[in-house]
């Protein structure tokens, strides 16, 4: 599905003179967490968020190495934000846009890496709408709940252990997987909890299984410490 079949064209954009409190109000009255900013001619010029406007309130605390490595720029971008009184000293500029043919996968990847909450959807400079978060979430397909036991244990153990060797992080560390009964048993040596919790919620996501055991220990540079081997 591209993404004009779910953009909301019935924003109402904001002017970059406008005052932060005006705009704040029409930012709830229309339920958005962001709100494009245009000219007079209906061109984009930035994006007014939800983040822009928190930052009147976060303490600038620059710290000493960002004068000595140059970084007066980003300072004063943030001083601009701190000390504004319009949208467009606050504004995001220039905001990441998204053209109407591209896909919602699209959207998705680049609201994840850029941490977007709201995208403007662009023709030839014009915002025409936008897509949110939650436009996109509403429209991905999800994982299904697992499904009954249906594989053999020989099956599930060669899945897990393949999902594993396609995880650099996960496939340098001695792991051991087993299947029995449609339980996937984990027993090796992980380097923290973070990589634990990932394996744990790679054995869930194995269609047919019963049930993971947990046998992995984690290591520290201080300590070890292992749990009791525990079914989830």
């Amino acid at each position: 599905m591209k993404v004009d079949k779910i953009a909301r064209n019935d924003v109402v954009p904001l002017r970059a003179d406008e005052a932060l409190d005006a705009a704040w109000q029409r930012m709830r009255d229309q339920r958005f967490p962001a709100l494009p900013v245009t000219d007079t001619t209906g061109r984009l010029v930035g994006m007014l968020t939800e983040h822009d406007l928190l930052a009147r309130l976060v303490p600038r605390r620059a710290p000493w190495w960002s004068i000595v490595f140059g970084a007066t720029d980003k300072l004063a971008a943030e001083c601009r934000k701190a000390v504004g009184v319009t949208v467009g000293d606050v504004m995001t500029d220039p905001p990441a846009t998204i053209a109407p043919d591209a896909s919602i996968r699209e959207a998705a990847t680049l609201m994840h890496q850029s941490e977007i909450v709201a995208l403007p959807v662009v023709i030839d400079g014009a915002c025409i709408g936008i897509v949110t978060r939650a436009d996109v979430l509403d429209h991905l397909s999800w994982p299904a709940a697992p499904l009954p036991r249906t594989v053999s244990d020989v099956e599930l153990a060669r899945t897990m252990r393949e999902r594993i060797e396609q995880e650099d992080w996960a496939s340098r560390h001695p792991l051991t997987v087993e299947a029995v009964d449609g339980v996937i048993r984990l027993t090796g040596v992980v380097a923290s909890p973070v990589q634990r919790a990932a394996l744990l919620a790679m054995a869930r996501s194995v269609s047919g299984w019963a049930g993971v055991e947990d046998r992995l220990i984690v290591l520290s540079r201080t300590s070890r410490y292992h749990t009791s081997p525990s079914v989830v």
